[in-house]
């Protein structure tokens, strides 16, 4: 039988109690644990790769001091592009990899005098500076094709490598390397 009362109901008397509210989902305990063990297994993995590129990078420079003995200044190259694009099937850090063609760069170019060499790339006149002409044939303005660091795209190109993206171009970092090596006077490459 219905009770009568008078005014409200007190929803915290001890007569009703507190409502309960149903539990549908999962606890708040069990998403937090869920996204804690994500995010551990996500920094673990980071940094496997992470060390796993260090290796390659420290196998790589121990490679080009040997072989920067008998390789001249394009060769250097030739084996830095070609250390680049192992790095895919090594699984590692493509960041860490771009950053150690430099690195490569200096070991190779280092192991022997590159005197010779560096006049030519310390000669703005040099025909390594001079734009091709394929460069000035896709230039906008074809007067200043191979200009102020560009010319590095058409020294890829004449080796058939196109820069898509040029700030993660592999031959082009290999090249602004022996000019940076070139102009510390054989002393750095400025990563």
């Amino acid at each position: 039988m219905p009770q009568v009362t008078e005014g409200r109901e007190d929803p915290t008397s001890a007569e009703h109690g507190a409502p309960e509210l149903p539990q549908d989902g999962p606890s708040l305990k069990v998403i937090l644990m869920i996204v804690s063990v994500v995010i551990v297994a996500t920094g673990v993995l980071a940094y496997y790769r992470y060390a796993r590129s260090e290796r390659w990078v420290v196998q790589g420079i121990e490679a080009m001091d040997e072989a920067g003995k008998g390789l001249d200044a394009e060769g250097c190259i030739d084996a830095a592009i070609e250390w680049h694009d192992a790095c895919d099937q090594e699984d590692t850090n493509a960041a860490v990899c771009f950053k150690g063609v430099d690195i490569l760069m200096f070991h190779c170019l280092a192991a022997q005098d590159r005197s010779d060499t560096c006049e030519l790339y310390l000669d703005p006149e040099s025909e390594i500076h001079q734009a091709t002409e394929d460069m000035r044939e896709r230039a906008r303005n074809p007067d200043k094709a191979g200009e102020s660091g560009r010319w590095v795209y058409g020294r890829c190109e004449e080796r058939g490598m196109r820069c898509i993206n040029k700030r993660e171009c592999a031959c082009a970092e290999a090249y602004r390397a022996v000019d940076s090596f070139c102009r510390t006077g054989q002393q750095a490459v400025q990563l």
